[in-house]
């Protein structure tokens, strides 16, 4: 894991809470996947481009604010980082507070973010890349 990665990764979780979609579209690769298990979009896959646009408006269908809070960042070999997320949010409507702890395995090729698998829990994505917590 190099420094340039760990700060693709923080610059990209950045864009995302400001809801900067260009950065976001461009940081990603043409092949960019996102397997989500966050509770607004569990199971659902967003990929391509588009992707990205597609799980912003999910996202703002149901929060009225929502942003991420990167925990820890862990080297896990082969492009790939462990990232311990908090995800924060205010349901649309009703103002209930949602806060979700979890893991995401993300691949970085030649310098875009090719694939974010997300997980329940960081032991989880520790687990799905080798690692043990």
């Amino acid at each position: 894991m190099s420094e340039d990665q760990v700060e693709q990764v923080r610059l990209a979780v950045d864009a995302v809470n400001r809801h900067d979609l260009p950065t976001v579209e461009e940081m990603a690769s043409e092949k960019f996947e996102f397997y989500s298990t966050f509770a607004a979009t569990e199971g659902r896959a967003f990929r391509g481009r588009n992707g990205v646009r597609d799980y912003f408006d999910a996202l703002d269908e149901v929060f009225d604010d929502m942003w991420i809070e990167i925990e820890e960042i862990t080297d896990a070999g082969e492009d790939r980082i462990v990232v311990v997320v908090r995800v924060i949010g205010r349901g649309k409507g009703s103002g209930v507070n949602v806060e979700q702890r979890n893991g995401q395995v993300w691949t970085l090729v030649d310098g875009k973010i090719a694939r974010i698998d997300s997980y329940m829990s960081p032991t989880e994505a520790l687990e799905a890349v080798g690692l043990s917590d």
